[in-house]
């Protein structure tokens, strides 16, 4: 795998969490918002919570794999590095 091709595959990565952030955000506001309803549509609060926990899922995923691919990228680099000073 080249440079370009993590840094492709580290900007989807990056793209999608955010998102997913964007979206974990628009929950939590909705939780916040059900708190100052009288009588909060229960179904609505429910679905916010079970989104809410989704979404730190996929951001803690994501962020894993982030952390694995440049990992990865900074032992390739660190390989070919060793190599041109024995060729």
């Amino acid at each position: 795998m080249n440079e370009k091709s993590f840094t492709a595959a580290e900007n989807a990565l990056t793209e999608f969490l955010r998102k997913n952030l964007q979206e974990l955000s628009y929950y939590r506001g909705r939780i916040i918002k059900s708190k100052t309803i009288k009588k909060a549509d229960q179904q609505m609060v429910s679905a916010a919570v079970k989104k809410i926990h989704w979404h730190k899922i996929q951001v803690y995923e994501i962020e894993g794999e982030l952390d694995l691919l440049r990992e990865e990228l900074t032992t390739e680099n660190s390989t070919d590095d060793l190599e041109g000073q024995d060729g």
